[in-house]
Parts: C-alpha cells; sequence; structure tokens
C-alpha cells in the first residue's frame, strides 16, 4: 500500500536537491523582484532634440539656476512620469537609464543606508547557513539511498538528514 523505503528516500533527495538549485539560484540571480517604477522626469538642460524631449521636462525659463524664479511646468498628469524597468535581487540593484537605454546597476552596499547593511549581512549569512544546512540533509540523505548495509543504519542516516532539513527551516 505505500511507497518503500528507498523510493520515497529518493523522492525526498530529489526534492532536496531542488530546494537546494533554487536557494543557490536565488542567492547568485539579481531577478528576485523585476517590474517597472513611476519616475518624475527630470528637467531638460542643453538644446532642445527631438529624442531628449520625451525624456524630460521643458520649461520656460531662461536661468536654470535661479531658484527665485517660478517654473510653469506645461505637462500634466502621465506625461511628468517616465516608467523605467527595475529588477533587484541581493547583490545589485539595477534600473533602466532615464533615456531607455542600458542600465545603471548598484551594489546592495550602495543602495542600503549604512546603519542597515548590518541586517543584510545578517541575510547573506542566514542564506549560506541554509544552503550548507540543505546540502549536509542532502548529502546524508544520498549515502542513505546509496547504502547497502542494514535497516537501522539507512534510518539512522535518515534522522540526521531529517534533523539538518529542519535546522535549515524547509
Amino acid at each position: 500500500m505505500g511507497i518503500d523505503r528507498r523510493r520515497r528516500a529518493s523522492m525526498a533527495l530529489t526534492l532536496n536537491f531542488l530546494a537546494l538549485f533554487l536557494a543557490v539560484s536565488a542567492l547568485t540571480t539579481s531577478y528576485w523582484c523585476e517590474g517597472t517604477r513611476k519616475v518624475v522626469k527630470p528637467f531638460c538642460t542643453g538644446p532642445f532634440t527631438a529624442t531628449r524631449q520625451s525624456f524630460c521636462i521643458r520649461f520656460n525659463s531662461s536661468n536654470l539656476n535661479d531658484t527665485r524664479l517660478v517654473q510653469y511646468i506645461w505637462e500634466t498628469g502621465e506625461d511628468k512620469y517616465v516608467m523605467r524597468k527595475f529588477h533587484t535581487g541581493i547583490w545589485f540593484s539595477c534600473e533602466q537609464n532615464m533615456n531607455m537605454t542600458g542600465e545603471n546597476c548598484r551594489s546592495f552596499l550602495n543602495v542600503a543606508p549604512s546603519n542597515e547593511r548590518g541586517v543584510l549581512w545578517l541575510c547573506i549569512v542566514a542564506e549560506c547557513l541554509y544552503i550548507l544546512l540543505l546540502a549536509t540533509g542532502g548529502l546524508l540523505m544520498s549515502i542513505e539511498v546509496c547504502h547497502l548495509g542494514n535497516v537501522i543504519d539507512g534510518l539512522k542516516l535518515n534522522a540526521f538528514a531529517a534533523i539538518f532539513t529542519v535546522l535549515s527551516g524547509e
């Protein structure tokens, strides 16, 4: 009626290696989250060109550095914004350039404030510990699957593999 021991162990080993693969790919990729972000267009500087006009706002002031002048912006509503694509992970955060060509990527050390970098390092250490515990559990499971000894030794290996897998938080 039930699944035999070796088949059950190989199924658990397959799921463990799948979780290990996903954890390693999550740690190494910069595509944890991707989407678009609404950003206000900057004021145009320099000569007028048709291609730059769609990525910046022109206003009717002749002196850009004079903050006392009132700046009348003729664009309204969604014309004031540009939708920029981004993707982020644990190591890098990348955002599309304002002119929609190429990306600007920053390290997590440059994105987070200095007083919050400790939390990021704690997350990285926790993720590495998770991967290490998962790999140890997977190694013990693979020894159990390949083990040809008696049933008691297999159960001991299974118990240790279960402890490591539970400690990893899976």
